[in-house]
């Protein structure tokens, strides 16, 4: 982190704060494996559920050890760490327990079998998921080089970012939870061999993403001033010139979030919808090169302080994140007019 050239009083809290997070990363991914698991049998409340009441004991924990409340040590960023990650242990926990008892799902963990390789299998799941994971990497990818461009501007510059980051990925789980829908009910009409309903769900789940995108793109245009100072203390004179350039950042930057509110939303829904026909590299190279041939150079080019510094990173995103969704609705046009004529 001293090598990407970043604040330095931001890499030392950062420091023993990602120490914790990596340990954390373990039980994540286990709750994850049983999260697309009980997805994909259309039993998404669940998940729902466990993530709820994890969020809500983080919260308390958070309370608890960042600000040192009822005898607790106060212990700042690493409070909050320290908060994620037995919040994510109890998640799997309660998925399993749920999960476990019952009856639909109960025959599938009874069976599950521990360091039993399949090769064929293992081969076939990395030939759908490798991918898949690589588009994940390359889309949060960009937007983690987006934390590291603007932190090389300065940590206003990075604080702006990051509340900017944070009130768009709150709407962007809106349109993740549409796209698994689309996964999930276009995989099921690929299943049945009926690509007329696989293409009208698809275009269900897109008009309703598209109509909310609309709803959160008005949201950020009207509130883009108000809204960062929520993550502030805009009582502390000691902060108050700092804390007013963080605003100003931030509500430009939150423009250009309700401008790609829409672009998310689609590439994720086709996304998922592409996943579903288990179409999963030609959308990897799409991204990649919308994200990383096109999008992070002009964040890099633009993000310059001499340019538009964190204004410019921000106009890369939207241009990537436009070019990604455009290619993928291209590519699940196509697929789908092949499959009803082949029909």
């Amino acid at each position: 982190m001293y090598k990407m050239n970043q604040p330095q009083e931001v890499v030392l809290f950062a420091k023993p704060y990602l120490d914790i997070i990596a340990v954390s990363l373990i039980p994540l991914i286990v709750f994850q494996a049983f999260k697309q698991f009980s997805d994909g049998l259309s039993m998404t409340k669940y998940p729902m559920y466990v993530t709820i009441f994890a969020n809500f004991i983080n919260v308390l924990i958070n309370y608890l050890l960042i600000f040192g409340k009822f005898g607790f040590p106060r212990l700042g960023l690493i409070g909050a760490g320290i908060g994620t990650l037995i919040s994510r242990f109890i998640m799997v926990v309660l998925i399993w327990l749920l999960l476990y008892n019952l009856r639909s799902t109960r025959i599938y963990l009874n069976k599950l079998k521990f360091f039993v390789f399949d090769n064929l299998m293992i081969k076939k799941i990395f030939a759908l998921g490798f991918p898949s994971a690589l588009q994940m990497f390359f889309e949060i990818g960009i937007f983690t080089a987006a934390i590291w461009l603007s932190g090389t501007l300065g940590k206003n510059h990075q604080a702006a970012n990051q509340i900017a980051l944070n009130l768009s990925s709150m709407t962007y789980m809106i349109a993740v939870g549409l796209g698994v829908a689309a996964t999930i009910r276009v995989g099921n009409q690929k299943g049945l061999k009926k690509p007329m309903e696989l293409r009208r769900i698809a275009k269900s789940v897109f008009v309703m993403g598209i109509s909310l995108a609309t709803l959160f793109a008005v949201f950020f245009l009207l509130f883009n001033t108000k809204l960062p100072s929520l993550y502030l203390d805009m009582d502390d004179s000691i902060k108050n010139i700092d804390n007013l350039e963080v605003i100003g950042i931030a509500s430009n930057l939150l423009i250009i979030a309700a401008l790609y509110q829409i672009s998310d939303s689609t590439q994720i829904i086709f996304l998922g919808a592409l996943r579903a026909l288990q179409d999963v590299k030609i959308p990897t190279i799409i991204i990649f090169v919308s994200y990383w041939i096109i999008g992070f150079p002009l964040c890099y080019f633009l993000g310059r302080e001499s340019i538009y510094s964190s204004v410019g990173i921000w106009v890369g995103l939207l241009v990537g994140l436009t070019l990604s969704s455009i290619f993928l609705f291209i590519r699940f046009d196509y697929l789908s007019k092949k499959m009803i004529s082949k029909k």
